[in-house]
This record gives C-alpha cells, sequence and structure tokens, in this order.
C-alpha cells in the first residue's frame, strides 16, 4: 500500500463530472442478480458508504471551494483533499472495500463479459491505441494515473456491477479494475488483473 499523492491532472472536476464509467450513468437497466450476488453486493455497498462519509468528513475540514474556473484553484483544493484522505486511510489495503468475496463475484462478472457472447465488443471498448503503452503498478491511496489513455469501461459491464455514489467510479487501468473517488483523484481499492488474458 501506497500513500503517495502527487500532482493530479488539471481536469475541472467541479464543473464537468467524469460519466464515461460512472456507475450513475449506465444502471437503468440492470439486469436482476442471483441471491448470493445480492448478499455480496449488499457488503460492498456498506463499505462504499463508509468511505463517502469519511470523503465528506475529510472535505467539511477544508475550506470550502465556491464554484470556479480557476484550474489552480481546484488543483489547490483536490491535491489537498486527496492528502487528507490518504492521511485519513493511512492503514488502508487493498481488498478492504474489494473484499475476497466481494472480488472473487465481480471478477467473475468481468470474465463473463469478457469471455461470453459480447466478448468482442467489450474488448473493443477498452483496447488501447498504443501498443507500447507502459504498465503501470497500482496502489490504494495513490493518485488515480492520468497521463495514460482514457479506458472505457464497457457499460454492458457496468450494468451489472453495483451502482455507485456520483463521486466514485470504476476505472481499467491495464488489467486492473480500480474504484476512483473521482472528487479527489484518488485509488480507493482495485482488483488487480481482473481483466481476463483470453481473447474469444
Amino acid at each position: 500500500m501506497s500513500s503517495r499523492v502527487g500532482v493530479v491532472g488539471l481536469l475541472p472536476w467541479l464543473l464537468l463530472p467524469e460519466v464515461v464509467s460512472s456507475g450513475l450513468t449506465h444502471h437503468a437497466q440492470a439486469p436482476p442478480v442471483s441471491v448470493e450476488e445480492a448478499r455480496v453486493f449488499k457488503i460492498f455497498t456498506a463499505r462504499i458508504r463508509q468511505y463517502v462519509k469519511l470523503q465528506k468528513d475529510v472535505e467539511a475540514s477544508l475550506p470550502v471551494l465556491k464554484p470556479t474556473n480557476e484550474v489552480a484553484r481546484i488543483a489547490a483544493h483536490q491535491q489537498a483533499l486527496a492528502r487528507k484522505i490518504a492521511q485519513a486511510r493511512g492503514g488502508a489495503h487493498q481488498g478492504d472495500i474489494f473484499t475476497i468475496e466481494v472480488s472473487k463475484t465481480f471478477r467473475r462478472i468481468i470474465r463473463e463479459e469478457f469471455l461470453g457472447p459480447e466478448a468482442r465488443l467489450a474488448r473493443r471498448t477498452i483496447r488501447r491505441d498504443d501498443p507500447s503503452e507502459r504498465v503501470v503498478r497500482l496502489h490504494v491511496n495513490d493518485i488515480h494515473p492520468e497521463d495514460i489513455p482514457l479506458t472505457t469501461t464497457p457499460p454492458t459491464l457496468l450494468s451489472k456491477l453495483p451502482q455507485l455514489p456520483k463521486d466514485l467510479a470504476y476505472r481499467i487501468v491495464g488489467r486492473d479494475l480500480t474504484l476512483k473517488d473521482t472528487k479527489a483523484g484518488l485509488i480507493v481499492d482495485l482488483i488487480p488483473n481482473a481483466i481476463p488474458l483470453n481473447t474469444p
């Protein structure tokens, strides 16, 4: 686990919320889940709520950032929030939110998505144009990498995963599925090598 907090890409996150892979964008027609999935998703959702409460408590301790177009002020506030959250979660580890049970269920759903009937479309959605793209080793509490091409999480996959609050989003980086705090720019948790290598 790393608590390194670096400079985040200067995106006006107050003005342009990330919606590319936010659960709120694609869950209108969510398919039914099994009793076991519902139980596991409930565990995941409870841990998400705990994180969101911490995020809001930490943000409340910072000076209020009024709506602005000044990139420097937005970036400074985001960096301060990221730093404070990382400090508050100093003991956080991979698997705190994506528990063993949750990860197992997510991996099964992801595997079915990328190796099932719609696999070709899913692969095309996340395909990156640069074959020489560097491998990034991710850690909880790191700043989510902003210097790599944005990978779109397939909408069909999002419809099968639990819906997220507005300030959190699923992101695919390489083969990892990450849970990103879009307000602070932090990696909240991740499932390494969640995307299967084999192609249909």
